[in-house]
């Protein structure tokens, strides 16, 4: 069905014209315009966990807003959230030709018409059973008893409320992958920061009125309506036809491909859910710190693997369809390049820096000192995950191209077993950094058994490069982040303006430069020091932005 398609897709949307651009030059651009998105959505999500710190701190009332964030968030990944690397954007893209676009709208509207059936089904159900729904998702942790009444009635009335994103956000996604199997990033990402900022707005306007916490779900609510908006328009000229035929090829595809993806999320999801009922009960400030950590490190994972990996996957997934082994590879290859220039600097960076981070972002208003160190604790704990996480999904998307779907899952269901072991030997001496290392763990063996499979499959993952520039990348790194580490220590002898979160002005300055300038200081010595030693990606990416600003002028 693919074999025979055209090898050169149509250009991006509202893209430069140019006859034969590069397949790093494609992906590159693709993973600029996603992660320009990425970023704008990432710096919102930071500001809302921000606003949600400053408001409501890290105690019940957060616990209660991300138990009803996690049910919601489950099940969006549950019914269609990995579907779109998995299956949508692979099936789209041998649809994306001129020549089929009138297959690829009839696809879409059966698609966008079965998720109104199920997923819009599931949602009612969980209306109606909400109560039990938050019972399963808190029981091992003490349940009603390890909360006041008022926390546990507050979740259930927060679940309720946020469950219509679900089906939004459905819809959304749908879109979204059609827009990426066209190579049409410029909507997708902005939408993403649109969510985003409706929901700081609605925070900011009706926080901290009698709406409290529930604002933020309002906010969720509107950000999935503004998804869907944004996108549509982007289809205009394969608009989607509404229709029943649920038996074409392309959706008996898609839902095969998607059949051992969702039993893997399953897996998944009872991991979670151990996860969120062990931290109800483990510490109160747990699920808030938790929530907060995770807001930074998801960020490094938006901004660097999620954008090049889906700015890629089209490409993979057209070199696979034509039998183009070696460009594949190339392709692969590239992206790890890419992952593992980014990666570095942030992940070690944001150890080197962790205090001064947490104190700027989150150490403020509600926010006591004990909820601040739980913060650091659960993000130096994340990052060792979310190195490997990084190299995980280029490689799960790599899996995904080559439309083997069975193996990523199998090797996450091992992955939970994992996390299980681990969190329940470490819980009891560690608290909460046990449980956010045992979800780290799973990372790391996820990644180290996917990139060995991908070897002993194909023979090799990449090429002979990709080696080399993970070999300098991190060399150069260890020594920007202990000069980071060193210059972040000397500043914090310097004297401080305020003893305390509330001293005002001069000590946000204060709190800005403690980020700031190490920061910049690492960025030059890692951007530097890539440069002297010819890693190509980063003479890439300088050239890139020189050449951009060249032409603006």
């Amino acid at each position: 069905m693919v074999s025979d398609r055209d090898p050169n897709p149509p250009a991006p949307e509202d893209a430069p014209e140019n006859p034969a651009p590069s397949e790093r030059s494609i992906i590159v651009r693709g993973a600029a315009i996603i992660m320009v998105g990425t970023i704008l959505s990432r710096i919102l999500g930071l500001v809302r966990e921000q606003i949600t710190s400053w408001l409501f701190g890290t105690g019940d009332v957060v616990a209660a807003f991300t138990i009803a964030d996690n049910i919601h968030t489950m099940l969006f990944d549950l019914v269609i959230s990995g579907m779109m690397q998995a299956a949508l954007v692979p099936v789209l893209s041998a649809y994306a030709t001129p020549e089929l676009k009138q297959e690829l709208r009839r696809i879409v509207g059966a698609l966008l018409m079965l998720a109104l059936l199920v997923i819009g089904g599931v949602v009612v159900v969980m209306e109606i059973f909400a109560p039990q729904v938050v019972t399963v998702m808190t029981a091992l942790g003490g349940g009603a008893e390890a909360r006041d009444p008022e926390t546990v009635e507050l979740t259930v009335q927060l679940v309720r409320m946020i469950l219509p994103a679900v089906l939004l956000l459905a819809i959304s996604t749908i879109l979204m992958s059609t827009l990426y199997a066209m190579q049409r990033f410029t909507r997708p990402a902005l939408s993403m920061a649109a969510r985003n900022a409706a929901i700081v707005a609605v925070a900011l306007m009706l926080g901290r009125t009698e709406f409290g916490i529930r604002a933020i779900v309002v906010g969720i609510v509107l950000g999935a309506i503004l998804m869907v908006f944004i996108q549509a328009p982007g289809l205009r000229d394969v608009m989607p036809k509404p229709n029943f035929n649920f038996r074409h090829p392309a959706i008996k595809k898609i839902l095969a491909l998607y059949i051992p993806i969702f039993i893997g999320l399953m897996s998944n999801t009872v991991a979670l859910v151990v996860d969120r009922n062990l931290a109800w009960g483990v510490d109160p400030n747990a699920l808030g710190a938790m929530r907060y950590a995770t807001a930074l490190n998801q960020m490094i994972l938006g901004v660097v693997a999620a954008a090049i990996s889906l700015a890629a996957l089209p490409t993979l997934s057209r070199h696979f369809a034509s039998g183009d082994e070696n460009a594949f590879q190339r392709t692969l290859s590239n992206g790890l390049k890419m992952v593992t220039i980014m990666v570095v600097p942030a992940t070690l960076g944001l150890a080197a820096i962790s205090w001064p981070a947490v104190d700027l972002l989150f150490f403020h208003g509600a926010t006591d000192d004990i909820g601040a160190r739980a913060i650091q604790i659960a993000l130096l704990a994340y990052l060792p995950g979310t190195f490997f996480a990084a190299y995980d999904q280029v490689l799960i998307f790599s899996y995904y191209a080559r439309q083997n779907t069975r193996t990523p899952v199998i090797v996450g269901v091992l992955a939970v077993g994992v996390y299980f072991i681990v969190a329940f030997s470490l819980i009891e001496p560690l608290g909460m950094a046990g449980l956010v290392l045992a979800n780290s763990a799973q990372f790391t063996f996820h990644a180290i058994v996917m990139w060995f499979l991908l070897r002993r499959a194909v023979g090799q993952v990449g090429d002979h490069t990709v080696g080399r520039t993970i070999r300098l990348a991190l060399g150069v790194g260890v020594v920007m982040a202990v000069i980071v580490y060193g210059v972040s220590q000397g500043m914090g002898m310097l004297p401080v303006p305020g003893h305390d979160q509330d001293s005002g002005f001069m000590a946000i300055v204060h709190q800005t430069l403690m980020v700031a300038i190490p920061v910049g200081i690492g960025g030059l010595i890692y951007v530097g020091g890539l440069w002297r030693l010819g890693v190509e990606e980063i003479s890439t990416v300088i050239n890139g932005i020189l050449r951009k600003i060249r032409v603006r002028r």
